[in-house]
């Protein structure tokens, strides 16, 4: 759907698109003659019952567009596909470049000491993303491609794990893994009660099928702290990833719309992480994960922009430098 979407909108014609209904630029009254000669975004103008198994997407781009998107806030424009196809790229090739460092730790290579580690920046986040439906701004789980491309290289029998320390709940990533044993999902998020996505991430789903267990969902309060609440859970999220699964790679979920004051996040509640907790972050995870373990970082969320760069880069740093510290296993 993703891939002719945009075309087959522009295709509509003015007359064919319901820019009134459809639009989130249509009632904008302070617009340019220019902004109103552009074509909008397409965005729902109603969302379909997933619980109805007779319901389908049809052959119009109104009914692709009902039946995929979860929201109103995530629209498909111009660039979406050209954008999609670098984030995939990047993604691979962070995945490449992180396998390949381990296997250098594993040949004990002589020299400056290979990293295990890298950090894919995507122009959109992925965590929301399902095999059949997008929104909260994200149209393909990178996180679940970059495990499976992970999975390709290290060995078809390999255990991935997906660590999400996003504020919200990577409701897509579980769904995409509920039933799979060889990829363990632990989600780090705020108490999907109180806010987004509201109806997932709740501790009780914990994967069903030959997935039963491999899902672990920490809910956490508003307001949450590093020292309070935030470290202790993740504490347990590595543990149980690095010996309980006994993980041969690791992908990790990177928002940083944990942060103290968060546009987004302080809408309903939001959390209290800020400055050195990210440090502290970055060095829990490498510090537990064993040496050598291919880890890829994806960027998510975060919209307190004066802080991201900062943030994110203290959580990798401090990662692969735990990592170094580390004996090899």
């Amino acid at each position: 759907f993703l891939s002719t979407a945009w075309d087959r909108w522009v295709e509509l014609g003015e007359d064919g698109r319901d820019s009134d209904a459809c639009s989130y630029h249509a009632k904008d009254a302070d617009a340019t003659d220019d902004d109103k000669e552009k074509i909008p975004g397409l965005i729902p103008i109603n969302f379909s019952l997933h619980r109805n198994s007779r319901e389908r997407p049809g052959n119009s781009v109104y009914g692709g567009i009902a039946y995929y998107c979860t929201d109103i806030c995530t629209p498909i424009v111009a660039p979406l596909l050209e954008e999609l196809r670098w984030d995939g790229a990047v993604v691979k090739l962070a995945v490449a470049r992180a396998v390949a460092g381990s296997r250098q730790i594993e040949e004990e290579t002589n020299g400056t000491e290979p990293i295990s580690a890298a950090y894919a920046i995507t122009t959109h986040p992925g965590h929301h993303a399902a095999f059949d439906s997008f929104g909260g701004y994200c149209y393909l789980n990178h996180a679940a491609r970059a495990a499976r491309e992970m999975q390709k290289m290290l060995g078809d029998d390999s255990k991935v794990a997906i660590l999400d320390v996003d504020y919200h709940c990577g409701n897509g990533t579980a769904a995409l893994f509920y039933t799979d044993a060889s990829v363990w999902v632990a989600s780090l998020h705020c108490d999907p009660n109180f806010d987004y996505p509201f109806t997932a991430g709740f501790a009780e789903d914990i994967g069903e099928g030959e997935g039963w267990g491999s899902t672990m969902h920490m809910p956490l309060p508003p307001g949450t702290s590093w020292e309070k609440e935030y470290k202790e859970a993740l504490s347990v999220a590595v543990d149980a990833i690095a010996t309980g699964f006994g993980a041969q790679g690791l992908i990790v979920s990177l928002g940083i719309d944990t942060y103290d004051g968060d546009a987004v996040s302080i809408r309903r509640a939001g959390f209290r992480l800020s400055g050195n907790d990210y440090k502290k972050m970055g060095a829990l995870i490498g510090s537990k994960i064993p040496k050598g373990v291919p880890t890829v970082f994806v960027q998510e969320g975060g919209y307190k922009m004066d802080v991201v760069g900062d943030a994110a880069a203290d959580v990798v740093a401090s990662f692969c430098r735990a990592q170094m510290n580390r004996e090899a296993t």
